[in-house]
């Protein structure tokens, strides 16, 4: 169950509601349907925050892949250092290179963390989104069950004031 079955059932139970009969400012829901669509919403929100946390956990796992290539990259390049120091000659050589796949290390590592930020930022969002309409909808049913003012208290208040 994604995002996509949570907006609709956000969309049945406001259609419920607006469709529902209204006296006296009060709205008469089927009970057994709006408990029913409630329920099924309150099932589909676990898996879109249990979403969020293995998007979580995902980043976790890219970025330790990716420090784990850091380090095999740094370990070849010590020991590459290492092989080419003991030629005398191309000492010069060694540390360029040893330099240059360190900072290729880095920029990979770096790189990972960036895409891996961008993805769980994007479905952290579309998950807020997605908790914002649901909080709407129960503001909307909210709102439509408030208690309406006795409209026979009002008339004897209006006839007192005459």
């Amino acid at each position: 169950m994604g995002s996509g079955h949570l907006l609709l059932l956000l969309g049945r139970l406001e259609e419920l509601i607006t469709k529902s009969p209204r006296i006296a400012g009060r709205v008469f829901l089927p009970l057994d349907e709006a408990l029913e669509i409630l329920k099924k919403i309150q099932v589909s929100l676990p898996p879109a925050v249990k979403a969020a946390e293995e998007i979580l956990q995902r980043k976790e796992q890219i970025l330790g892949e990716a420090q784990e290539e850091a380090d095999r990259i740094l370990q070849r390049s010590t020991g590459e250092a290492k092989r080419i120091l003991s030629e005398h000659h191309l000492t010069k050589l060694a540390q360029e290179k040893s330099n240059q796949i360190k900072a290729e290390a880095l920029s990979y590592a770096q790189q990972m963390e960036q895409e891996a930020n961008r993805y769980v930022q994007e479905v952290l969002s579309r998950l807020e989104e997605n908790l914002l309409q649901a909080i709407k909808v129960v503001h909307r049913a909210k709102e439509d069950y408030a208690p309406v003012e006795d409209s026979a208290e009002s008339e004897e208040e209006n006839d007192e004031e005459e």
